[in-house]
This record gives structure tokens, C-alpha cells and sequence, in this order.
């Protein structure tokens, strides 16, 4: 009689662990674990801050949460990184664009803390980008995900630093910061700015003089 109870119980156990689950009907599709159907309600995942969900231990491949501050939506997690799904609602990839130029040959005082490099030439900015009257610090209006390239190239090879400055403080990723003496300085960096945040360009690292050769421009591109 035990061993007849045992078999049973186990045969319940194995069933229910392999059944699939419906919500909202008796009859889930075939080719789902669980299906729920409503005409009248959503289905709410996990709602949190962007420093919660960065706070997930060792989150699984396919993991999905609604991120509720800003850039907020729907978040995936790829096995090595999360990744804002697209909506209609989005900005389109190269829709908020940026494009500014320094062609005169312009004469650059370096000083060691650093100079801002001007792009009056050949402006070329969209809505959610501008530049201020100096035509050095350039502002994003929405926050997203951003490419930002610039070059500069000098008449002479010199033994400086350039860099993008987001905020004040020295962008990773942009910094050029050579060993031996260059005329052409030039980086690229994908980063998450914040709405409102500023960027400039500068020589650094030297007192004294560098002359661009007329070849300076900077873009930015809103990705998503």
C-alpha cells in the first residue's frame, strides 16, 4: 500500500512540475509554459531604479525588468550586459545630431590645466543640441546614448594631451595622451549622458602654443 502511495505521489510531483500554467484560461497554448490571457489587464514585470536593477546579483541571460528613472523602459540582460529595448517613442538613432567645425587655423594658448577648443565653422546641430557663444561647450537636451568623435590636427608634432570634457571632468575613453610628439589627435567613445550635460573639447598638459592645422571638428550622435 505504501509503495502504491509512493508511485502515486510521485506521479503527481513529476506532473505537476512538467505542466504548463494558465492564467485567465484552462487551455494555455501548446508551446508555452505559461500563458496568460486577459482582455481587460496588462502583465507588470519588476519595476525598479537603474542603481537597483545594477544591483542584481548575477542576473540571468534574458532577464527583464522596467527601469522607472531616467533613460526609463524595458531592460534585457544579454549575458554580459543590459540593454534598453526600442519603443516608437524612442528618438530615432541619428534624428538629435551634431556636427561643428574649427577650419580657420585657429592659434591655441595651452595652458597645463587645459584649453577649450572652439568650433565655429560649418555648424551643423539639430533640436537637443546647442553651443554656446564662445562656440566651445556644446549641450544635450535628452538624456541617451551617445557617439561623440572629435579630431584635431596640428602644423607640428607636439607633445600635448587632448581630451572631452563631459561636465568638467575628463570623459573616459577620449583622452589621447601620447608618448612621443603627434599632429593628429583623435578618439571616439560611446557614453550615457544625462539631460543638460555639457561637452567641450581641449588641448592639455603643455604651456605654450599649438596651431591647428585647420582640420577640427567634433560630431555628436544621440543613438538611442
Amino acid at each position: 500500500m505504501f509503495k502504491q502511495l509512493l508511485f502515486s505521489g510521485l506521479l503527481f510531483t513529476s506532473a505537476f512540475s512538467f505542466a504548463q500554467v494558465g492564467v485567465g484560461t484552462a487551455t494555455p497554448n501548446g508551446s508555452a509554459q505559461l500563458d496568460v490571457e486577459s482582455t481587460t489587464k496588462g502583465l507588470l514585470p519588476p519595476r525598479m531604479t537603474a542603481s537597483q536593477r545594477g544591483a542584481i546579483s548575477s542576473p540571468a541571460n534574458g532577464l527583464m525588468v522596467y527601469q522607472t528613472d531616467a533613460p526609463a523602459g524595458y531592460y534585457l540582460y544579454s549575458g554580459s550586459t543590459w540593454s534598453r529595448l526600442a519603443t516608437s517613442l524612442d528618438t530615432a538613432p541619428t534624428s538629435t545630431s551634431g556636427y561643428a567645425a574649427n577650419t580657420s587655423g585657429s592659434v591655441i594658448a595651452v595652458i597645463l590645466g587645459g584649453t577649450d577648443i572652439n568650433f565655429p565653422n560649418a555648424q551643423n546641430l539639430s533640436s537637443g543640441i546647442t553651443i554656446n557663444g564662445a562656440n566651445t561647450t556644446f549641450t544635450v537636451t535628452n538624456a541617451g546614448r551617445y557617439f561623440i568623435t572629435y579630431k584635431l590636427n596640428t602644423t607640428a608634432a607636439l607633445l600635448l594631451n587632448s581630451r572631452i570634457l563631459l561636465n568638467g571632468s575628463s570623459l573616459a575613453g577620449s583622452v589621447v595622451s601620447p608618448a612621443l610628439s603627434i599632429s593628429n589627435f583623435q578618439s571616439n567613445v560611446i557614453t550615457d549622458l544625462a539631460a543638460g550635460s555639457t561637452l567641450r573639447v581641449q588641448f592639455y598638459g603643455l604651456i605654450g602654443t599649438a596651431i591647428l592645422s585647420g582640420d577640427a571638428s567634433i560630431s555628436i550622435i544621440r543613438l538611442q
